[in-house]
C-alpha cells in the first residue's frame, strides 16, 4: 500500500511539475488556510465541518479555462477526514491586475470515519491580485455528497495563491 501511495505521489507531482507549465501559462498553488462548511442532510442531521486544503493548478489551459487538483484534511461530527478534489475553473478576469471573479464545477473523494464519500460541487468566487506572483483567493462551494444519505453543503473558503 505505501508503495502505491509513493508512486502516485510521483505521477501527480509529474503531472504538475512537468505537464502542465508546458501548456498553461500560469502555473500556481493554493494555500486554502481554512476552510468553514455546514451540510443539510436530507435524511438527518445538520453537521459542521473545518479544513485545510492544499492545491495545485494550471491557469489559461485553453483561454480563461484552467484546472486544479487538491488535497485537504478535514474534521467533521468528530471524525478526522482526508479528501483528494480536481476541478475545472473559468477565470473571468486578467492575470495580475485586480480583482479576476471565477467559477467552477468539480468533484471530491472523501476518505475516513469507515466509509467514501464522493461529492459533486460549484464554485464561485474571487481573486484580488496582490502582485504578479501572488494573490488572495475568497470562494464558496456549494457541493452535494453521497455516502448512504444525500447531503448538501457550503463550504466558504479564504487562502493565499502563489504563482511561482
Amino acid at each position: 500500500m505505501r508503495k502505491i501511495r509513493k508512486i502516485f505521489g510521483l505521477v501527480v507531482a509529474v503531472l504538475v511539475l512537468g505537464l502542465f507549465p508546458a501548456q498553461a501559462q500560469r502555473v500556481y498553488l493554493n494555500a486554502t488556510g481554512t476552510g468553514a462548511g455546514l451540510g443539510f442532510s436530507f435524511a438527518g442531521q445538520t453537521s459542521f465541518s473545518m479544513g485545510l486544503a492544499l492545491g495545485a493548478g494550471a491557469r489559461e489551459l485553453a483561454g480563461p479555462f484552467g484546472l486544479e487538483g487538491s488535497f485537504g484534511l478535514g474534521v467533521q461530527q468528530g471524525t478526522a477526514t482526508f479528501n483528494l478534489g480536481f476541478q475545472g475553473i473559468f477565470h473571468f478576469g486578467r492575470y495580475g491586475t485586480g480583482i479576476s471573479p471565477l467559477a467552477g464545477l468539480g468533484f471530491d473523494v472523501f476518505f475516513g470515519g469507515n466509509q467514501t464519500t464522493f461529492a459533486l460541487r460549484g464554485l464561485a468566487g474571487a481573486e484580488y491580485f496582490l502582485n504578479r506572483q501572488s494573490s488572495l483567493v475568497f470562494t464558496s462551494e456549494p457541493s452535494l455528497s453521497f455516502a448512504g444519505q444525500t447531503v448538501f453543503g457550503v463550504v466558504m473558503r479564504a487562502g493565499l495563491r502563489i504563482y511561482p
